[in-house]
């Protein structure tokens, strides 16, 4: 009996009390030193580096404090031992690299602040536990498979909608191999115990058919405590100053700036302002309502009362925000990025700020980031999501190429830099037909799908895709190099382009005409689709007739001569679209480019007076100036203080021509000349 009880006694388990203490520094799984609640709640290893708080609380600024065992309830002493060991039991659970054909694998980080059905599943569900070796800190990285969570595959999914995470897109030289990722994923785990990022797959590819594996890279949205301050600094600015009027800017968007520039999505916004607008980054809502308050003065109910803000606050808030909002971008941001750039321009503005191109360079990154650049056609992803991908990669594209040519700079984005298809109707038509319960929100006008908006943004990428290839054919040294040593094939490739640029314009729909503008709604703006377009024959007549040298313009043969007549006859249809514009039109929204293209047309006028090579060229090129000008000074009377920053930087060039237009041709007729003496072959 005695060697029985011994045995018992031997084979009970010895307990140890240890006295606990919170307040010093503290390691990983101690025992001496108490772990604070919030560590102690989330099962996460509650490090101090010297006194509270420690490094969870601190960097993500939570009260770090413990509190006594009595008044913490059901927790026991076990619990409070073992908290860093079991702390990634919850948080990682293994993937399956072959996802089911339904669904796919999105992230499983998990935590005690995120449901279990919301909680998105990690791409190596369903494999066995890691053997990881043996190391430093190996003894607290191995997951228990027993306490493995298994969640059902949804149908769809999507990658903008995880709770506090961001999906980074991995392209073909990120940091691992896109076929190794096809077959093995692991999750990135730090020094305490946290799960880093996961790696999830959208399409498993086909190489056959040339198409690689597709990666994202899943990431908590942790920042630091400063990051955080400046957002939520810059989201109370942007409320404060709106005040009670942010719906009524946000129904000024939809109704003025939506139908020339759709790249909100207009029903997922509408739905997040009613439910939490505070959600939506700080960044996009503070641009979106700047660019609603430019018609204040144009609504019925709001034009009575002063505005209470200026519109460059919202701006410089927004701007502050998405700076730091970019360590996590997603689509949200992304639009926020591209309404950036068309913050109106400065009543005193004489020429592009540079700031507009490192704005669309900004915008192109932020693009590429999340992967707007890569088809998305196969992906297992909502159909929204894909159309809305699709509609803001062509926006960035847009963006960029006309802001290269606003700048004269090569473009960010290069024919083999993207895979993204061309858009069709239908991926404009996603999230446009505003639902009953959300109608009271917008004007009546902008609550259902409207065909001239989508065309309007179609087209206009069209004609930019025709940009891009001249500014590739005739914009770049390289492309000049190879102009000036074979001129015949530079021009047959010019004529082409000419060619797709008539055939573009012949059939462009009627509802994108400035007849539909004229006689419908003023808002449903086409006169900036018509201005692009005319930039773009200037452009491509600027192509045509260079060199414009001295010799060029005494040589009967020469490209500037032959060229001459057409580019006077597309002037002149230039001419009666200016004729067109009228007050209401022009209070509308343009964009930042129009800008840019307006002085492209007025410079182009100058041009080919100067090199006009007789005197009834002479005489007819100072006519069409004459009317050009004379466009610019009707509309001038017309515009308010928030209008004339559209039409000021091109009258201004105007008016310094026609100050010297008498002593240009008195000079060049007394050296012989019919415009400006040129001395020497070289450019005009």
């Amino acid at each position: 009996m005695e060697d029985i009880a011994a045995g018992a006694k031997a084979s009970r388990k010895r307990h140890f009390k240890i006295h606990s203490n919170f307040g010093s520094a503290r390691q990983w799984r101690s025992r001496k030193n108490r772990p604070c609640d919030v560590c102690r709640r989330r099962r996460t290893a509650c490090v101090i580096e010297d006194r509270p708080p420690c490094l969870f609380c601190k960097g993500r600024s939570l009260h770090c404090e413990a509190t006594t065992r009595s008044s913490r309830g059901r927790d026991s002493p076990d619990q409070e031992m073992d908290h860093d060991e079991d702390h990634l039991d919850d948080s990682v659970t293994p993937a399956n690299p072959s996802p089911p054909e339904g669904g796919i694998p999105v992230t499983s980080i998990a935590s005690s602040d995120i449901p279990l059905e919301q909680a998105v599943r990690s791409p190596t569900t369903g494999l066995p536990a890691p053997d990881i070796p043996n190391g430093p800190g190996s003894s607290y990285l191995r997951p228990r498979i027993d306490k493995e969570v298994r969640l059902p595959e949804p149908e769809v999914h999507t990658l903008e909608d995880g709770k506090n995470m961001t999906a980074h897109s991995m392209g073909l030289s990120a940091e691992q191999d896109t076929h190794l990722l096809d077959s093995f994923r692991s999750v990135i785990i730090d020094e305490t115990n946290t799960v880093d990022g996961d790696m999830i797959q959208v399409d498993s590819g086909d190489p056959r058919a040339g198409v690689p594996p597709i990666h994202f890279c899943i990431l908590r949205d942790w920042f630091m405590p400063y990051d955080n301050r400046i957002k939520e600094e810059s989201s109370r600015m942007i409320e404060m100053k709106v005040g009670s009027y942010g719906p009524d800017l946000v129904r000024l968007y939809f109704k003025h700036v939506h139908p020339v520039y759709c790249v909100v999505s207009k029903v997922r916004f509408l739905r997040a302002y009613r439910d939490d607008k505070l959600g939506i980054p700080a960044s996009l809502r503070g641009v979106l309502y700047g660019l609603g308050a430019v018609y204040w003065k144009d609504d019925l109910m709001l034009k009575s009362i002063p505005c209470p803000f200026e519109n460059y606050e919202l701006f410089i808030a927004a701007q502050n925000s998405l700076e730091r909002e970019l360590e996590a971008p997603n689509l949200w941001k992304m639009q926020a990025c591209l309404l950036m750039l068309h913050e109106k321009a400065a009543g005193n503005a004489t020429f592009e700020t540079p700031r507009i191109w490192t704005l669309s360079a900004q915008a192109v990154a932020c693009a590429q980031m999340i992967g707007l650049h890569r088809d998305p056609s196969n992906w297992k992803i909502a159909p929204w999501e894909k159309s809305l991908r699709k509609k803001l990669w062509w926006a960035t594209y847009v963006t960029d190429m006309w802001s290269s040519v606003s700048h004269g700079n090569p473009p960010h984005i290069y024919r083999a830099s993207y895979t993204t298809p061309e858009l069709n109707m239908d991926d404009l038509k996603i999230d446009e037909h505003v639902p009953e319960g959300l109608r009271d929100t917008v004007d009546d006008t902008s609550a259902d799908f409207d065909a001239s908006t989508a065309a309007r943004f179609l087209e206009l990428v069209k004609l930019t895709q025709i940009v891009h290839t001249l500014l590739d054919t005739a914009f770049t040294d390289q492309s000049y190099r190879n102009a000036m040593m074979d001129m015949g094939a530079q021009e047959s490739k010019l004529l082409n382009i000419q060619r797709d640029l008539e055939s573009w314009y012949s059939m462009i729909p009627q509802c994108v005409t400035m007849s539909y503008t004229t006689n419908k709604y003023s808002f449903r703006n086409n006169a900036p689709l018509h201005l692009a377009y005319f930039a773009t024959q200037v452009l491509l007549f600027r192509a045509l007739m260079t060199p414009a040298s001295v010799a060029a313009k005494h040589n009967p043969q020469s490209s500037l001569r032959r060229f001459f007549d057409a580019a006077i006859e597309k002037l002149g249809l230039i001419l009666a679209f200016m004729d067109q514009i009228t007050v209401d039109i022009l209070r509308e929204f343009w964009g930042q480019h129009g800008r840019s293209q307006l002085i492209l047309i007025g410079n182009f006028l100058i041009h080919l007076f100067l090199v006009s090579s007789n005197p009834e060229q002479v005489h007819l090129t100072f006519r069409l100036l004459g009317r050009f000008h004379e466009s610019l000074q009707r509309i001038g009377e017309l515009v308010d203080e928030d209008s004339v920053q559209l039409i000021r930087p091109v009258a201004l060039r105007i008016d310094s021509f026609f100050t010297q237009a008498a002593q240009i041709m008195r000079r060049g007729s007394a050296t012989g000349s019919y415009s400006m003496s040129l001395t020497g072959d070289t450019p005009v």
